[in-house]
């Protein structure tokens, strides 16, 4: 259970589903400012509900969700696009610009920050660097490799130092090599004092660092 003051993410006694099938039943939990969380869970278990929850693409049927300070249900949908923006997100599909370089991809959050345009693409030019995939900035999404996605994913979701990071499934369907690169840069984004929250269903070395929960049947237990 994390600090109340510092307390960035909640959920109290959530359910939640689709139609006649319930999906998640009296969830809760709690993340603080930095804390590193790993959701473990089989395909189908309700994680992706649960990021869907968080964002606000999916309404609690009871209980409550605040994020960065609001109640997701209550504010307004400009407010809720706001905290979005303060978020990182890594989708379990990822979510390109088909048409745009992968520069721009990168940079997407900064420029709709109103960062100019030279300060945006220098720091996607390091956040590309520090990818992998500095050779990758002048291609377009789809010309990558799914590894290559992914780490443009990650870091289009680290580049501004998000207070939050949502990560669903972000080493779903990647080789060895690609996980261990997904890995290292959340884990580098975790360093530099964001919370990450991450949902999976296979092992991850993160979870050896970090706050241990198991989802099933509808339920979240925390394993540490």
């Amino acid at each position: 259970m994390a600090d109340s003051q510092r307390i960035i993410l909640e959920l109290a006694n959530v359910a939640s589903g689709y139609g006649n099938r319930a999906v998640l039943t009296g969830v809760g939990i709690s993340v603080g400012k930095g804390e590193l969380i790993v959701i473990e869970g089989a395909t189908g278990a309700g994680k992706t509900t649960l990021i869907r929850l968080l964002l606000g693409v999916q309404p609690a049927r009871s209980g409550y969700v605040r994020v960065l300070g609001s109640d997701v249900a209550r504010v307004s949908s400009a407010t809720l696009t706001q905290l979005r923006r303060q978020m990182g997100v890594v989708f379990q599909i990822p979510q390109f610009l088909a048409q745009e370089s992968v520069m721009t991809n990168v940079a997407l959050p900064l420029l709709i920050a109103g960062i100019s345009s030279s300060k945006s693409r220098a720091l996607a030019t390091r956040a590309l660097m520090d990818a992998g995939l500095t050779g990758s900035a002048r291609k377009r999404p789809g010309q990558l490799s799914g590894g290559e996605q992914a780490r443009l994913q990650i870091a289009r979701a680290l580049i501004h130092h998000p207070q939050l990071i949502l990560a669903d499934e972000p080493f779903a369907h990647l080789d060895p090599e690609s996980v261990a690169a997904a890995e290292s840069l959340l884990a580098t984004a975790h360093a530099r004092g964001s919370a990450v929250l991450i949902t999976t269903h296979s092992p991850t070395r993160l979870a050896d660092r970090a706050v241990r929960y198991r989802m099933e049947g509808g339920k979240l237990a925390c394993q540490s």
